[in-house]
């Protein structure tokens, strides 16, 4: 029995460390940049008061080239920058976080590198430093899914299928099924397949497009038809696109490192507080009531990640 557990504990031990020690290397070749210093960045939207975000730093080689050997990247959001500057989320979210559902994504990933690491041993790219956006490449295809998720970014906010239309005032009907067909449309780039496996690339990205559309439909319903967002949180039993809209954050595993999870967990919150307020508010000022509700109407880890992000949030109102 004692030499059964003994090997058990051997096992379980051997097995952390191999965890520990899984390497992801990143490399490549900066391009048009006389910068010396490439920093890596790990992103985390729901502790954006950390600033523990730099992680490693490496000289640039004279030829442009450099390389990043890490442990434990596997199912984190990173950033390449050749500057020490606090993510553009981050900054937003402190300063002012009661604009978390404005803007969408291409405006935070397109400016600098940005990848989502999975199982990936190794990933290689050409980085182009331009005025504006910066641009990447793999020649070797290693870094093939990172292309893929920035082509995705660059892309998200052009119409290439259907009518819709966010600018003024439509039928709801109408412009909820032209978002369903951009929708469809941008989750063709995804193996569906791999989208509910917790952490995956095709999770991360799923996520993003999915709630992005969501969250882009909701800006929308809540600019042009107050009066019936007002009747659904004074009737929280009346059935409309708009409380539908709500029921979907439970339907899936969310992706916890997508931004647009981030942007729907805080709404999912503040739509519960205005039922309960029986008023409309797009954000309220984090409080012990709040807290309180969050811990109500969450659940899981995701649960526990938002907790402790208001409670951060809480310290840094005084």
């Amino acid at each position: 029995m004692k030499t059964s557990l003994f090997l058990a504990i051997i096992l379980i031990l051997s097995c952390k460390d191999n965890l520990e020690k899984k390497e992801t290397s990143i490399s490549g070749k900066l391009v048009s940049s006389n910068s010396k210093i490439i920093y890596l960045n790990v992103i985390d939207h729901f502790d954006y008061f950390n600033d523990g975000y730099i992680v490693d730093s490496t000289t640039v080689a004279a030829n442009g080239e450099f390389r990043f050997n890490r442990r434990n990247l596997e199912s984190k959001l990173v950033s390449l920058t050749t500057e020490k500057f606090k993510p553009i989320t981050y900054q937003i979210f402190r300063n002012a976080p009661q604009t978390y559902y404005f803007g969408s994504c291409e405006k935070f990933f397109t400016n600098t590198p940005f990848f989502y690491i999975t199982k990936e041993e190794s990933i290689h790219i050409d980085w182009y430093k331009n005025k504006s956006v910066d641009s990447i490449s793999s020649p070797d295809n290693s870094g093939f899914l990172q292309v893929k998720m920035r082509e995705f970014y660059l892309s998200s906010k052009v119409n290439e299928v259907g009518n819709l239309d966010y600018d003024s005032k439509q039928n709801i009907e109408t412009n909820w099924e032209q978002m369903l067909v951009e929708r469809n449309h941008d989750l063709k780039a995804i193996n569906l397949d791999n989208a509910n496996l917790e952490n995956s690339f095709d999770n991360y990205l799923y996520t993003e497009i999915y709630l992005g559309h969501l969250n882009q439909f909701l800006n929308w319903f809540e600019e042009y038809y107050p009066e019936k967002v007002e009747a659904a949180i004074n009737n929280s039993e009346l059935k409309n696109v708009y409380s539908s809209v709500f029921s979907e954050y439970r339907s899936h595993r969310w992706n916890s490192k997508s931004l647009e999870y981030y942007k729907f967990t805080e709404r999912y919150v503040n739509h519960h507080m205005n039922i309960q307020s029986k008023s409309f508010e797009h954000y309220y000022t984090p409080s012990e009531k709040k807290r309180k509700l969050a811990q109500q109407v969450l659940s899981d880890k995701n649960k526990e990640r938002y907790l402790s992000l208001i409670d951060e949030q809480m310290k840094n109102l005084f």
